[in-house]
This record gives structure tokens, C-alpha cells and sequence, in this order.
């Protein structure tokens, strides 16, 4: 396909989520952010922008509308990722902004690093996130495990059926940061919504789900082997509360955190930018362009592209990129 200009590509793109159905999901995505979540079904994850296999999310309109990141890839290349990313990652998305609704405890589980899908042929990046708290009904979350406590225990605490007496607890509350690197045993807790921004991968090993059942009275599929595997038991995955901007750096993503009363001009950056509003309503403006944004939406904006945030109301939004 003839690459596209410049100009072809809007300096905004609004998207559209797709929806996963999950044992442990609810229904408050669709009170809090308007998500139209499918009727009567338990709904935990939004995947806003999203490259994964049968999760894209979509450009909800202007010219591009329908088509999917993976799609804008390879019509823009270096133009919507930047061309320090494009170089590094070719036509593969980096990275994956979802919303997650957990009205049950999601399994204990862990992610598996670079190295280890790669060598095991399940994709191309592991899987390193970070959790920004939004929503808390008294939640916790489980991040790392007791000090002093090792593979072997795990693997007993799981033969046994009392995981949850090895993992470390925390209570939560809006505004708090939960960093989770590959190898950190961790479990979402009913209670807690959260906006999560992660390595584009969907390589999950559940360890323990708490013998419930799904709808059609299965059991979830375990992968103790291949987490016990990739554990890493020396890990600190204690929340935090940032006040500064940057909330989060690692070799995969940065994240900020801005909540102007003003408008806020945003200069370009080397990458893509993925933007999402936590709360309050705000027109975003770019290029002579201009789309309004609501609380739960996220928008991309491509590589170079200096944009500005106009408040309607006090807001609060999140951006999420690739460091250089």
C-alpha cells in the first residue's frame, strides 16, 4: 500500500474500546464512563487502545473512522508511532490502555517477561504494567509476596489451596499508583476499578482462581508451571501516591497525570501519545481540529504532534508513552 501524507493523518484519533466478558467483571463501566457494554453481561475489561488480536480498538470518526491500530500502522508507519518507535517495534502496537471493572477478585497470576515469550513463542513482548486507581469500595489489591517467602512456598501454597495466606495485601484508594514489572505475583480485588497502560501483550498465567466456576460451570485453565516459572519473589509492588506529573517510568512506557483549569498546551514528543480523561469533560485541539472529551474516552494522538487540553469543567486526564 502507497504510503499516505501527513496531512492524511488527523492529529486526533478518537477512539472506539471493545469488551471482554469475565467471571469476575461488573457493570459499572457503563454508570461511570457511558461504555455501551454489552446488556446483562458481566463486563471487567475495556480495551480502549488496543492492538491485541481480536481486542482493536477502532477510530470512532473523522476520515479514519473503522479503521484499526494495526491497520494505521501500516498506512502511516513512523507517522503515527514516531520514528524511534518504528524502529525499534516495526508494525507492532507497544502498547495497551485498557479500563478494568473487577467486581470479584481476578485470579492470582503473574506475567512473563520478554525473554521468556519470545523463547517460548507466545508473542513478542511480555508483559510489564501499571495501575492507576480511580475506584475504591473499601478495595485491596494483592502485589508481590511475603517477605521471606519463595517458589517453593508458592507452589505449596497453591497445592494446598491457600495462596492468599502468601500474597501481600494493600488497601487502595483513587490516586494511588500500583507498578507491576513481569514476575510480580498480583491479583486486582473486587471493588477496585482501575485504568491500566501496559506492554501490548495479553500472556496471562493464572496461578490460583479460587476453584469458582464460569457460567458454564468450568473451571478457568491454570498455568501454575509456566507462572512458578517466571516468578520473581523478590519484587516490591507496594503502591504509591505520586503528586509529581510523571507518575510512572519504565523502559516500556511512561505515564502523567494532569488536571489543568485552564487550557494546557502539550508540546510534541518523539512517540505516540495516548490520552485519557479520568473525569470532568475537555475539548481536545490540535491542527485546526477539535474533539470533545469525556470522562473514561482515550484518544491517540500522533508522533510530533502538539495538541492542547481546554478544560470545560475541572478534569483530570492521563497520558500514556513510548520513552525514547
Amino acid at each position: 500500500m502507497d504510503p499516505l501524507t501527513t496531512l492524511s493523518l488527523p492529529s486526533i484519533l478518537k477512539l472506539t474500546p471493545r469488551f471482554r466478558e469475565v467471571v469476575w467483571g461488573g457493570r459499572r463501566l457503563e454508570p461511570e464512563f457511558g461504555k455501551p457494554i454489552p446488556a446483562g453481561k458481566p463486563v471487567g475489561e475495556a480495551f480502549e487502545l488496543s492492538a491485541v488480536q481480536g481486542m482493536e480498538a477502532l477510530v470512532s470518526e473523522g476520515p479514519l473512522a473503522g479503521r484499526s491500530i494495526s491497520e494505521l500502522i501500516l498506512e502511516f508507519g513512523p507517522q503515527l508511532t514516531g520514528i524511534d518507535t518504528a524502529e525499534k517495534y516495526g508494525a507492532d502496537f507497544p502498547l495497551l490502555v485498557k479500563w478494568l471493572d473487577a467486581q470479584g477478585d481476578l485470579s492470582i497470576q503473574v506475567h512473563p517477561d520478554d525473554e521468556y515469550v519470545r523463547r517460548e513463542d507466545l508473542g513478542r513482548f511480555g508483559k510489564s504494567e501499571a495501575w492507576y486507581v480511580v475506584r475504591s469500595e473499601n478495595g485491596r489489591v494483592a502485589a508481590g509476596l511475603k517477605n521471606g517467602a519463595g517458589v517453593d512456598d508458592l507452589r505449596r501454597a497453591i497445592e494446598e489451596g491457600h495462596v492468599e495466606d502468601i500474597v501481600v495485601y494493600h488497601d487502595v484508594s483513587p490516586g494511588d499508583i500500583v507498578c507491576i514489572p513481569p514476575g510480580t505475583v498480583h491479583a486486582l480485588c473486587g471493588g477496585v476499578m482501575v485504568y491500566e497502560v501496559q506492554q501490548s501483550s495479553d500472556v496471562t498465567f493464572r496461578l490460583y482462581d479460587y476453584n469458582r466456576s464460569q457460567p458454564d460451570g468450568s473451571l478457568r485453565e491454570l498455568h501454575v508451571e509456566q507462572g512458578l516459572a517466571v516468578t520473581d519473589p523478590s519484587v516490591d509492588a507496594t503502591p504509591s501516591r505520586v503528586e509529581a506529573v510523571r507518575q510512572v517510568t519504565t523502559e516500556h512506557f511512561t505515564l502523567d497525570r494532569f488536571n489543568p483549569t485552564d487550557a494546557h498546551a502539550h508540546d510534541p514528543v518523539p512517540s505516540f501519545s495516548a490520552v485519557t480523561l479520568l473525569h470532568g469533560t475537555a475539548d481536545l485541539q490540535a491542527d485546526g481540529l477539535s474533539s470533545t472529551a469525556t470522562a473514561g474516552q482515550t484518544f491517540l494522538i500522533p508522533a510530533q504532534r502538539g495538541f492542547t487540553v481546554k478544560p470545560q469543567e475541572e478534569c483530570e486526564y492521563l497520558i500514556a508513552t513510548v520513552p525514547p
